[in-house]
């Protein structure tokens, strides 16, 4: 059974070409499952002692922080899963990605700036083709936070 959440809204992450929608579509992934907070560390695991309750939050937390684990595994490649592989937590996991490809948005930033600079309409081609990919260019860079 699917839900409005499935995998298919998330893209597999590559490599730097879709690290910016990646992120943005794993955090919106994470969300609904309720496991983001767990994952930027803003709902921290609790320390170890007597629940007060039937239910052991320590053990909940675990629960979700091993949820977002699989959930952001799913939705990496082969290759940085091998690379990922010996990183437990969720938060470990995200870092790790983001720091991998944080370096390489910069040069991805000069590229497509780049590309941007040397574009030039041909005369032939229909305006609006050459319109679409100035505005992929800039959403691309506007989407980029560096600094």
């Amino acid at each position: 059974m699917t839900t409005a959440h499935d995998t298919s809204a998330c893209p597999v992450l590559t490599g730097p070409n879709n690290f910016q929608i990646w992120k943005l579509r794993i955090i919106s992934k994470l969300h609904p499952e309720k496991v983001l907070r767990v994952v930027t560390r803003e709902e921290l695991k609790p320390s170890s002692g007597k629940p007060t309750s039937s239910e052991d939050p320590e053990i909940t937390w675990i629960l979700k922080d091993e949820k977002a684990h699989g959930i952001i595994q799913d939705h990496i490649s082969d290759a940085l899963l091998m690379r990922t592989g010996d990183l437990t937590s969720s938060k470990e996991l995200f870092d790790k990605l983001v720091s991998l490809h944080q370096t390489s948005n910069i040069a991805s930033a000069f590229y497509s700036f780049q590309q941007l600079t040397k574009l030039s309409w041909d005369g032939t081609s229909p305006i609006q083709d050459h319109i679409v990919k100035i505005r992929t260019i800039d959403s691309h860079l506007s989407g980029m936070k560096l600094g």
